[in-house]
């Protein structure tokens, strides 16, 4: 895998904003599939992902949008205008701090945190654009050779225990049997490496199917 298909992870503004908001929340450990919406009970919410992984899901049609890692912070955007009422699922048991967007604009505004705020949501927002995106009409095999670079990219206990036909599907509702038939092809063709439905290695990606 070339480096420019490398993925970036994580905003590196989170750590910061985390530090400055942590004191305010109120702390909670998550099971592994534990829900967390972004809109709970009329009120728009704040997470801080303080250990463990999550994943991000757009609730109109629950497509898994991407991951992240501790330190993560989301529902940043849900101060503005612009609300989000996506949902995320933890992936492993978490510690994540909790306040709600209104206390976070409070805060906000006291510390005078809004250039690390709107840092993290441009870079929060470029990444969405660049990951996640469609960049015209992919065909299924673009779909699925992108999703195969991002879960590479994953960590390896995430990797290792999520299948890569569930992964694909999560994030592009494709079939079942269109993904499971390209994947055996790449394993078949020595293109990737699997084991056991999981994702070990990418040796080199063709282009086009």
């Amino acid at each position: 895998m070339s480096p420019t298909e490398k993925q970036q992870r994580g905003s590196p503004y989170a750590q910061a904003l985390i530090t400055e908001l942590r004191p305010y929340c109120t702390l909670r450990r998550t099971d592994r599939g534990e829900r967390l919406d972004l809109h709970l009970q009329g009120q728009a919410m704040c997470y801080l992902i303080l250990e463990g992984t999550v994943a991000l899901y757009r609730r109109t049609d629950d497509v898994m949008l991407s991951t992240a890692k501790s330190p993560a912070l989301f529902g940043i955007a849900n101060m503005t205008e612009i609300f989000f009422d996506d949902y995320l699922i933890a992936i492993d048991d978490c510690t994540i701090g909790i306040l709600s967007a209104e206390r976070l604009n409070a805060i906000v505004e006291e510390k005078g945190l809004w250039d690390a705020v709107s840092h993290h949501l441009m870079y929060m927002y470029s990444r969405l654009y660049n990951t996640v995106m469609p960049k015209g009409a992919p065909t299924a095999y673009e779909m699925i050779r992108q999703q195969l670079i991002l879960l590479m990219n994953e960590d390896e206990s995430y990797r290792r225990g999520v299948s890569a036909e569930r992964y694909i599907r999560d994030k592009t509702q494709l079939s079942r049997s269109g993904v499971m038939r390209i994947l055996a092809d790449l394993k078949t063709g020595g293109f990737i490496e699997m084991k056991e439905g999981r994702l070990l290695n990418i040796i080199k990606l063709p282009a086009r199917y």
